[in-house]
Order: C-alpha cells, then structure tokens, then sequence
C-alpha cells in the first residue's frame, strides 16, 4: 500500500464542497404527502380522543374498584403508599 499523506485543509473542504447540494423546493408530491400526513394526525387525534377520555376515567375509578374486589391487595397498595411518603 502506497504512503498517502494526510490531506490538507483545502483539499478536505473542496471534498466537502463537491458534495454539497442545493436546497430544492419540495415537489408536488411531496406538498400532497405533508397534507395528507396532516390530515391523518388529525384523524388520528379524533379518533382516539373517546379512548383516551375512558382510559383516564378508568384509572380514576381503578382504587375503588379493588377495593371492592381485592381488599387485601388495597391494603397493601395503601401500605406501599404510606411507606413510599414517609421515606
């Protein structure tokens, strides 16, 4: 393998350079996926928004519920609780 000298800073930059491309406009396509992307988040937050509104009111309803079904392991959930504060 031939000696091959470290290359110096202009070399390096014009390297660099040679790579360097401008920055396009986006395409026609590209606009119609970014809107149709959009569209989707949109959807998306709508149609999850009934889920997300019942999984809050389960969680708020879940301490009573085991209390009811598992008073044992309410306990003990309390107990963790209490000791988790004090420390």
């Amino acid at each position: 393998m031939s000696y091959r000298p470290y290359p110096s800073r202009e070399r390096a930059q014009r390297q660099l350079d040679r790579h360097e491309h401008p920055a396009l406009a986006p395409s026609e396509f590209q606009l119609k996926m970014q809107q149709d992307a959009r569209a989707a988040l949109e959807a998306a937050g709508r149609t999850m928004r009934p889920f997300h509104e019942a999984m809050l009111q389960m969680a708020a309803s879940a301490p009573a519920l085991l209390a009811q079904t598992a008073p044992a392991a309410s306990r003990m959930i309390a107990g963790m609780r209490q000791r988790a504060a004090a420390s």
